[in-house]
């Protein structure tokens, strides 16, 4: 049976004051409140958000590098002072460590599209892209290969879990456009985390992948 879809307004107006509510804990209808220079003002604080997310993931991920690697306490602090200096969108890796061991890394906040298991076309060239951009250098950086590389994706549960196995299924034959060949190409270096892996169990050649949740 097909469920009857009750309009964009009324949609909106659900999901908008379902949000809010949760944040607020006020029952109100905050959706038809909303003037033109208040969602001007939500969209920026909208965009404010998302690099709060991606700056907390960067702050999980770089814990678990420390950790993992077992690095000292004046290492770990300078290494989260380093991230905390940095503005959002600045060009280079999210995460950078020259000593004591060199390790570049990318941190990618993305859902699963439409909340269930799959993620979309241009979610799945981004972070393809990224391992390329791991394994074979960019911008400053174009020679990768004395690096641990990996890329943090925020763990979702089954959600990424599902997603993840898709991401990583081998791909049917090849292109002749390069940007989507590398893609291809790239996967066959990819190595996913279980969380069983040492630190001596790692190598330069692969790029790893590896589910993150914010730190509490």
């Amino acid at each position: 049976m097909t469920t009857q879809y009750n309009g964009r307004h009324n949609d909106l107006k659900n999901r908008i004051n379902r949000h809010l509510k949760k944040l607020t804990g006020q029952n109100l209808d905050f959706y038809s409140k909303f003037k033109q220079d208040d969602l001007i003002e939500l969209k920026t604080v909208l965009s404010d958000i998302n690099n709060v997310l991606t700056f907390r993931t960067t702050i999980s991920a770089a814990n678990w590098l420390s950790d993992f690697f077992k690095f000292d306490t004046r290492t770990k602090d300078d290494i989260l002072k380093t991230i905390d200096q940095i503005k959002p969108n600045t060009k280079g890796f999210d995460i950078h460590i020259l000593t004591p061991f060199k390790i570049i890394a990318e941190v990618k906040c993305i859902s699963p599209v439409n909340n269930g298991d799959k993620f979309g076309a241009a979610q799945w060239n981004s972070i393809l892209d990224d391992f390329h951009k791991l394994k074979n250098g960019k911008g400053t950086l174009p020679d990768t290969s004395k690096y641990y590389k990996f890329v943090f994706l925020l763990d979702l549960g089954e959600r990424t879990d599902q997603a993840i196995n898709q991401l990583l299924r081998t791909s049917k034959g090849t292109s002749e456009i390069p940007l989507r060949a590398n893609r291809h190409l790239v996967k066959k270096h990819i190595s996913l985390l279980t969380g069983m892996e040492k630190a001596d169990d790692l190598g330069l050649e692969k790029v790893y992948l590896k589910k993150i949740k914010l730190d509490k």
